[in-house]
Formats: C-alpha cells, structure tokens, sequence
C-alpha cells in the first residue's frame, strides 16, 4: 500500500514447518483444527480434506454444506491415483422456466425469467452433490470411518462456533434473501430478526442431525431415505422442480483431470464443466512470453493472459455428457480448501451453494444451492437447460506435481475471478520465486471480456493498463473476498511446508 500499511490488519493465517502429519487450509480456523483433529486421529489428506468440507459447510452455512455442488481433485500414494470427482448440481427434469423479454435501461433486449424464479426460491434448485461427492471421496481414497470424519462438523454444529468475518459478511451481502422461508430465517438470522455480526456465537442444531444421519446411514438418507423425503416434500410445497427421482438418480462422477505444465511442473485439475484447463494455458502463454521485471509489464502480461484465457472460454465449456456451453451467471460465493498429508496423498475441494436459494429444508436446516442460475433459461442454447445436466463453472481445485511428488494444493472461490486469481498465485510463486504465503498476499487484477478490474491499491498501475487495453476500469476498494479467496499448501522436497489462508477471508493454514 502507498502509505506502507497492512491491507490485511495484521492477520497472518498461515503456518511454515516441518510436516509429520500434514497440513490443511480452509476458510475459517474451527474447520482448519477440524482437518488437523483429522491428522491428528491417524486420518490422510482424503480423510482431513473432507472433514474440513464438512465443517465449514457448518462454519459457512451459505456457501456449502449438504446442499452445495462442486468439484474434488485428488492424489492418492497407495493407488497411484490422481483422479477428479464432479459432484456438480444437476438440473431437475422437469426444470422450465417462464420467459419475457425486457428493454435494458441502454435501450438492449434481454430475455429474463419470470419472478426471476431461476435465482431465488425453491425453482433455483439443483440436485445437491455435495453428500455423494465428499463420501465417495472418503470411501474410494480415506482411511477412517466416516462417523470420525464427520464428527468435528456435528460437534461444530451442536456445541456452536463463533461467527467469523466473511460469514458475517456474507450473511449482511444476502440478508434481503434470509426471510425466503420461515425455515430460512429461523436458521440464519436470531430469535429477535438481526443478523449475526462477527464474533457472536451460532449453533446449527437441525443440520447436526442431518450430518449426523448421513455418518450413520451413509449418502444415500439424502438421495433415498428420509432427508430425500423432506427435500421433496419442502419443493412441492414450493412449487420447485426437485423430485424424489432427481435425488434418487443423482451420482457423483469421477473425470480424468484436465493437465498442462508450467515451469517443469506438472498441473492437474478440473476438466469439463470446469474450465479449469485455461489456468494451464495462461501460464503456458507466460511462458513462452517475455515478462517484463516490473510491475506494470507483470499486470500488462498477466492482464494479456487472461483476456485470451477467457476468448477460449466463449468458445464453450460445458457437461462433456451434453453439449458444450458458456457459464451461466456464477456467484463470487464459495467454498474452498485443501488438504496434504507426510504421506503424498493430497486433495483440493471446492464447492458451492452458488449464491444459495435462500430455502431452508424444515427441521433438516439444509440450505439449498441455486445452481439453476448457471444454466440458461432459453430453449436452444448450448447451456439451455436439460434434465440431468451439469453446468460449467469457474472451480477448479488443482494440484501441481514435481515429478511423481504434489507439491502445491491450490483452489479458490470467487466465480470467473477464481481463474485469474489462480493465475496470478501461480506465476508470482513458481515463475517468480515468491514465498506462497507473499503470493497470496499480491494485489490482485481481473481482466475479463471489456473490463478490468484490480484491487484499489494496484489502481496506479491498472488504470492506465485498462486504458491502454481499451477496457473499462473498475476499482474494488481494499482487499475484498470478491477478487477471490485462495486456499494453498506448498511442500519442499524436505517436507518443509506452507500452508496459507487467505487473509482476504480471515482464512486459516495449519501444518501438523
């Protein structure tokens, strides 16, 4: 900053040490000690990294949690596996929307939907992956039983925790969408109607039990069994398009991982419907480019990088069971973090409500997803909405490897911005040499279509570049979690280990 202050006041939120166990980095710290009790327990990275999945879904209950979707990639030692899991959303097969047409206030056509029911409300809903994802993971690649693994999030959830800055943030940003349900505001706001601010404490008895049936009777209560019955129950009372065949029907699916390299390093992520691949090929570009030592020439290659990584995104990305498609309109909101252990084994999830739906299931406190959003609502397009298909998205949990060995975990949330985020993480880091937990803290820019965005900061050097570029600028004042939030771990060849939270989030990096 110009005048040589902290834009993050003082948080540190990341650890360097030698790795006996492991290290976890996740967006709040109770669900980083819930991966560390994990490591602690004997448990793996698989085993940590869907603990404190499950966690925060508690600690961040409208981002994630059981009515989330999202994507998982994985390494795992023994098997030799380096895989992907989707456990996206999938549209309803009976999802329709009632369309108008509309005049923009620039005098342009749009097509909008009705009551805008694709955003907001029980016609929102996706099929929610997250519980098939995460217990598929654990019981494909994790060593404990789930109801170990689990356990952390269902103390979290009856015992309470304390409200942290970007949930208490969060929840102020959406507060027009908490009186959806009466389900809703009873979950989400306090006895007396106020929100709850940074530091108070807040319990999530209702999703207790709903964690708690799921480490019993595994997945499947919420696709088949009783939690299946009041998702159902609570659509057709709504009037949503979510039926007990959609749960029934629902699998998460394992995909080959999309790769590129950078620096002699190998990168692994999310292929399609992620659009995870682009990242590769922006630091391929860097690479072959040359970048100029200093920091206007670095935003300029990097401002060059991203507009041509997003020119390949129109081209169209999509469920590769469908048809390929542009992404629909993301949510900045989501949830994302990683897990390594001593042993090799290393996972990146990152999962998302969207911007959630703003109905909460009855005595279940489920909040569900509105992942409808990211489809388009007009028959005939690429990204029309079909039954049973998958949306792109900008997540993209990735690993690196230095030769057979992962030596970074990275992942992030902040809809398109995550692309750039993650780009821009990875060059300062393994092009330039910086420490991971220096990387993370760089002012970040966001180059997209015919804007440019930057952190207000960098605005001495981004603003002439947007004018250069003929881009539109636009300040985000301080550090704000929408020019993305990024979890990441890095381990030396001598185990030593970094783990960073982002300080944009107040987010936590642990190493055992």
């Amino acid at each position: 900053m110009a005048d040589g202050g902290d834009p993050y006041g003082g948080w540190r939120g990341w650890e360097r040490a030698a790795m006996t166990k492991g290290a976890v980095a996740c967006g709040n710290p109770d669900a980083a000690q819930a991966g560390v009790d994990i490591l602690e327990a004997g448990g793996n990275a698989i085993d940590a990294v869907v603990a404190t999945a499950f966690a925060m879904g508690v600690v961040e209950p409208l981002d994630s949690g059981l009515g989330a979707g999202g994507f998982m990639t994985l390494h795992h030692v023994a098997s030799g596996t380096t895989t992907t899991l989707d456990f996206m959303g999938t549209a309803p097969a009976a999802a329709r929307y009632e369309l108008y047409q509309a005049v923009e206030p620039m005098g342009d056509y749009a097509i909008k939907v009705k009551g805008r029911a694709n955003e907001i409300g029980h016609r929102s809903v996706a099929v929610p992956g997250a519980a098939a994802g995460l217990c598929r993971a654990l019981e494909d690649y994790g060593t404990l039983p789930r109801g170990t693994v689990m356990a952390p999030a269902i103390r979290l959830g009856r015992e309470g925790f304390t409200v942290a800055r970007k949930a208490a943030l969060r929840l102020a940003r959406t507060e027009a969408t908490l009186d959806t349900t009466p389900a809703t505001a009873a979950m989400l706001k306090k006895p007396d109607g106020s929100l709850y601010v940074a530091g108070d404490r807040m319990t999530m008895g209702d999703y207790a039990d709903s964690l708690e049936r799921v480490a019993q009777d595994g997945p499947r209560v919420l696709y088949e069994g009783e939690l299946a019955e009041a998702i159902a129950a609570e659509m057709t009372a709504g009037d949503g398009f979510v039926t007990l065949e959609d749960l029934a029907s629902y699998r998460a699916v394992r995909r080959k991982p999309a790769s590129g390299s950078y620096r002699g390093m190998r990168i692994a992520t999310m292929g399609p419907p992620s659009t995870g691949g682009l990242v590769a090929a922006g630091l391929a570009a860097l690479e072959r480019a040359t970048v100029p030592d200093d920091p206007a020439g670095r935003a300029e290659a990097l401002a060059r990088a991203m507009l041509t990584m997003f020119e390949t995104r129109r081209t169209g990305l999509g469920d590769p069971g469908f048809v390929s498609m542009p992404v629909g309109a993301e949510s900045s909101e989501t949830t994302s973090l990683c897990a390594i252990d001593v042993a090799g084994n290393a996972a990146c999830i990152t999962f998302s409500n969207n911007n959630h739906s703003g109905v909460v299931v009855p005595g279940a406190g489920i909040l569900l997803n509105n992942q409808m959003r990211l489809f388009h609502a007009w028959e005939g397009s690429a990204n029309s909405v079909t039954g049973g298909k998958r949306p792109a998205s900008s997540m993209m949990p990735s690993l690196v490897f230095d030769g057979g060995r992962v030596a970074l975990a990275i992942g992030a949330s902040g809809a398109t911005r995550i692309v750039t985020a993650l780009l821009q993480i990875l060059y300062h880091h393994l092009g330039r040499g910086l420490p991971l937990e220096q990387a993370v803290r760089e002012p970040r820019v966001h180059a997209e279509e015919d804007i440019l965005m930057s952190d207000g900061d960098a605005r001495p050097i981004a603003e002439p570049l947007a004018g250069c570029l003929g881009l539109t600028y636009r300040e985000v004042p301080g550090r704000d979690p929408m020019m993305a939030v990024c979890q990441s771990i890095a381990v030396a060849a001598d185990r030593t280990t970094t783990a960073v939270g982002d300080p944009r989030a107040r987010a936590q990096g642990r190493v055992v």
